[in-house]
């Protein structure tokens, strides 16, 4: 285990960079259920993580030192529960800024926190969330992205790393001070409540943005086309029976 430090306000002000790990959110948790509190904005990073997390616990895949995985801590009480999707708008915008600005504009947001380049996967982000009675302690943000890996597990077609867009290899640690930096700016923002700018730029940034696309809901497949997202994180998509919602688990993307 190590310690290192970024030079951001509070974002990678502590550093714990472990070789091998499970889970580096499950990690965190464990930290948090000790007696001496964590600042926020502890960053914690493996060079392998062998049974990662993503959305519906799907299991991510990370070749050992060859890519980012990595969590952080943050304190949102500031925000109320209903706004938590903010968070999620936040974290995203943070990783396509970054990844936008190494390697195109072709970079999206999948709802409801992929990252994609084309039709190919990036990477994606897990927040799960600590409350206690109405109030909002803590949200671990777990992050997995594809940097330096060009061999991918058999039968996984859509998925691809920065490397292979660019055509180059990249330092893991400039990437994390990049990806630190960005996700501070844009939690500032939070801070500040300039939740509309957030809530338009997400919007703006997402996969199949007003383009007419196939999806499936309860083993059915059906043509809609995103139109936007709600602030509670609903998907709304445009069918041939007007305007509907989706929530996380009632949507596929075909």
């Amino acid at each position: 285990m190590q310690n290192n430090t970024f030079s951001g306000l509070f974002v990678g002000q502590n550093i714990v960079s472990l070789k091998r790990i499970d889970s580096t959110n499950d990690y965190l948790k464990k930290q948090l259920a000790k007696s001496k509190p964590l600042p926020e904005g502890t960053v914690i990073m493996a060079e392998e993580q062998f049974a990662g997390r993503g959305q519906f616990d799907n299991k991510w895949i990370s070749q050992a030192g060859k890519n980012l995985t990595f969590s952080i801590l943050f304190s949102p009480s500031f925000l109320q529960l209903s706004q938590q999707f903010y968070l999620n708008m936040a974290v995203s915008l943070a990783i396509n800024d970054v990844l936008c600005s190494f390697i195109g504009s072709e970079t999206k947001i999948k709802w409801p926190n992929d990252v994609f380049f084309g039709d190919r996967k990036l990477g994606g982000v897990l927040i799960e969330n600590m409350v206690r009675g109405k109030q909002w302690k803590h949200a671990i943000v777990g992050i997995g992205l594809n940097v330096n890996q060009d061999v991918f597990v058999d039968g996984i077609k859509n998925i691809t790393s920065m490397s292979v867009v660019a055509g180059k290899q990249f330092s893991l640690t400039d990437m994390l001070k990049q990806f630190c930096a960005a996700i501070e700016k844009r939690y500032c923002q939070l801070k500040n409540a300039e939740f509309e700018p957030l809530h338009m730029e997400y919007q703006s940034s997402l996969y199949r943005l007003n383009t007419l696309s196939k999806f499936e809901r309860d083993g059915k497949a059906f043509l809609g086309e995103i139109t936007g997202v709600l602030e509670s994180g609903l998907l709304e998509l445009r069918t041939e029976e007007g305007i509907d919602h989706f929530g996380f688990r009632e949507l596929k993307y075909i």
